[in-house]
């Protein structure tokens, strides 16, 4: 089973991401703050598989500076941004930590996203929840 942490502030938002991702099968733990996320991230490091992070987190580091904190000690760490306001309007360093993460590796979503674009970043960054297993054939 594969795991995502998810760094998201507004309740309802979290909870959508929540009713979207988990009957597909992923695990999922959740930080409303910058310091849950750490905390989170350190404790399960090395079963996430990847972080969905606001970008603007009202209290303490922004989502992609938390996302760059956690690249530093995983680099294979898949993000996904996401954020009511367009890169353009980010702030200068947001902006260069975005540049810095790798941008193979990121996607953003812009808020209110379809569910449908969720799923398919999520799959298309570390694939589905469960692997499938291969089917006995007779002979």
């Amino acid at each position: 089973m594969k795991s995502i942490l998810i760094l998201e502030d507004e309740s309802h938002i979290a909870t959508r991401l929540h009713a979207v991702l988990a009957p597909l099968g992923y695990e999922l733990l959740h930080a409303a703050t910058a310091d849950e996320a750490i905390q989170q991230f350190e404790a399960n490091a090395s079963r996430i598989d990847l972080l969905i992070a606001d970008v603007h987190i009202p209290l303490g580091p922004s989502g992609v500076r938390v996302a760059l904190q956690l690249r530093s000690s995983r680099p294979g760490l898949r993000v996904i941004l996401t954020s009511g306001y367009p890169p353009s309007l980010w702030s200068d360093q947001d902006a260069a930590d975005v540049k810095a993460l790798c941008p193979d590796s990121v996607v953003i979503l812009k808020k209110p996203f379809p569910a449908a674009d969720l799923v398919n970043s999520v799959d298309r960054l570390i694939g589905p929840a469960l692997a499938a297993t291969p089917t006995a054939h007779s002979n």
